[in-house]
């Protein structure tokens, strides 16, 4: 019996659903330990942490949401709960309805304060006592496996 190459086989299916589980699970974990340890949501740590890494810690509503990957709606709730707790600053950012999202001195210091309980939680959810060479090799099999992400 030959394999259809449209469907995954039992293999891929068993690697599928147990990289499903494992990532959500993982990640599931550490938002919990985060939130436990801060007060921040994970939804809260990554928008903190792409405009911390930011050209002047400041990025586009639209390039915000690319690098996310969330819709329109949900980055714009999200965005609004953080600027009412003085994390971000909204302004607007020429015609239309295009915004400029940056950091504030608080979500800065915010941020800066929650990373060792996010490395802590990362390490023993996601890291354990991987080496750097496991590291490495986890980094080169997510490359293969999504060309061009590395």
């Amino acid at each position: 019996m030959s394999r259809d190459p449209e469907l995954l086989d039992p293999r891929e299916t068993r690697l599928w659903r147990s990289f499903v589980q494992f990532s959500g699970t993982v990640v599931a974990a550490v938002e919990r330990d985060l939130f436990a340890a801060t007060g921040l949501s994970g939804a809260d740590f990554q928008i903190l942490a792409r405009l911390h890494e930011a050209e002047d810690r400041q990025l586009s509503q639209k390039l915000l949401g690319e690098l996310t990957g969330w819709t329109a709606t949900r980055l714009s709730h999200q965005l609004a709960r953080m600027h009412r707790r003085g994390l971000v600053d909204r302004a607007a950012a020429g015609r239309g309805r295009l915004m400029r999202i940056s950091l504030t001195e608080a979500g800065l210091g915010t941020y800066e304060s929650a990373l060792p309980a996010y490395a802590r939680a990362v390490r023993e959810h996601f890291l354990g006592d991987a080496a750097l060479a496991e590291v490495e090799e986890g980094l080169r099999l997510l490359r293969a496996a999504r060309p061009g992400s590395g």
